[in-house]
């Protein structure tokens, strides 16, 4: 008997093993779940914790673009009208000639609810007739203001009533980084296109003035039109798109936009009298990364604080005064400058003949120096 049972314990036991390790069949899942469930302590699930709103990416901007994007307008120009050429392949007595008509396309924005639209001085250059036509699809022969060649800014003035304008924040600082949409007229048929990017880089080019680098498409017709951030506010005016000679515009990923508070400071002037009187101190600067901070900055300067000279052009009044690339300024007229735009404006808010001081750091030794502002060249027509 006690053979038996040996053997019916062992053949049980060996049964119970092939049950619990190797066999598929239902009754061994039910096993090991009836196992588990009173020798292991069971382990609740940990709930999904859903993300934060302000963490998850916005999924439309149509709301935020929709409050600027009525301000853009579409522009065609006419130059050369009239011209006339000797038909080559007449085809009667009336076919002698053929009438030369250039015609160029841009876009606009309009800056000023009384009328005034600013573009880009490139897309009006030498036009004999200028058209707008909104949004809404009303359409009106416009009159030049005035322009910019420098800042490739113009003025136009079209006599119509309600008329929509973009939204603006100029505390709202810009940054490498940020989210922009451009709005605009590619090819002169396809208004209110936007496209998407961000800023690449914010730089100092020719004659001190800040400018956006952006990687959103700008297209041709697009120039002059709007540059809006995340939050609908107009941040700029779109100016050209770098291309090389075997690539499209829009292949580069390297476009620009006239910072806003450029464009109010030329639109304000050309309202006044048509003209520009530009101060100019006929240097180049930019903000620094952290690294260039620590080593061109003074140790008791904040990082975001300063600009550091890139350029100083020869004979300008800050050549003049010893200011050299490598200098990095802190303050201008005791003003603590933390932006190339608060530089700029700084500056622009001068006069040619007035007087400006400058505390800066050369290789960390602090320097002071007094320059007299001239009027800015202009860019040859």
């Amino acid at each position: 008997m006690k053979f038996w049972f040996k053997y019916i314990s062992i053949g049980l036991i060996a049964a119970l093993v092939y049950l619990l390790l190797w066999s598929d069949a239902p009754v061994s899942f039910e096993l090991r779940q009836w196992l588990a469930n009173r020798l292991v302590f069971s382990v609740q699930p940990q709930p999904t914790l859903e993300p934060k709103i302000d963490s998850v990416l916005q999924a439309s901007y149509a709301d935020e673009i929709a409050q600027t994007a009525a301000a853009v307008v579409s522009i065609q120009t006419v130059f050369n009208k009239g011209t006339l050429s000797k038909n080559p392949n007449p085809t009667s007595l009336d076919d002698q000639y053929l009438v030369n008509v250039g015609l160029n396309v841009g876009s606009g924005v309009i800056i000023d609810s009384r009328g005034y639209v600013v573009t880009n001085y490139h897309v009006i250059h030498n036009a004999d007739s200028i058209k707008v036509q909104l949004s809404d699809g009303r359409q009106k022969i416009a009159s030049v203001i005035g322009s910019d060649p420098n800042t490739d800014l113009a003025l136009l003035f079209i006599d119509l009533e309600n008329l929509p304008t973009p939204r603006t924040n100029e505390q709202r600082q810009v940054r490498a980084g940020d989210i922009v949409f451009a709005i605009g007229n590619p090819y002169g048929q396809f208004d209110q296109t936007v496209t998407m990017g961000i800023v690449s880089a914010t730089r100092s080019v020719r004659t001190d003035f800040p400018i956006y680098q952006i990687d959103a498409a700008i297209h041709p017709g697009n120039s002059g039109g709007a540059l809006i951030n995340a939050y609908g506010e107009l941040i700029g005016i779109t100016a050209q798109q770098l291309a090389t000679r075997n690539e499209s515009a829009a292949q580069t990923g390297i476009g620009f936009s006239i910072p806003y508070p450029v464009v109010k400071s030329i639109v304000d002037d050309l309202m006044d009298d048509g003209k520009i009187s530009r101060a100019w101190v006929g240097f180049r600067g930019g903000i620094l990364n952290e690294r260039g901070h620590q080593a061109f900055a003074p140790p008791q300067s904040n990082f975001g604080e300063g600009i550091a000279v890139t350029s100083v052009e020869a004979g300008g009044p800050a050549a003049t005064a010893g200011l050299e690339p490598g200098d990095f300024i802190t303050h201008i007229n005791d003003i603590l400058i933390t932006s190339p735009n608060q530089a700029f404006e700084i500056i622009s808010n001068a006069k040619p003949g007035d007087s400006m001081n400058f505390t800066l750091f050369r290789q960390k030794e602090e320097m002071h120096l007094s320059l007299t502002v001239s009027e800015a060249p202009r860019v040859r027509q």
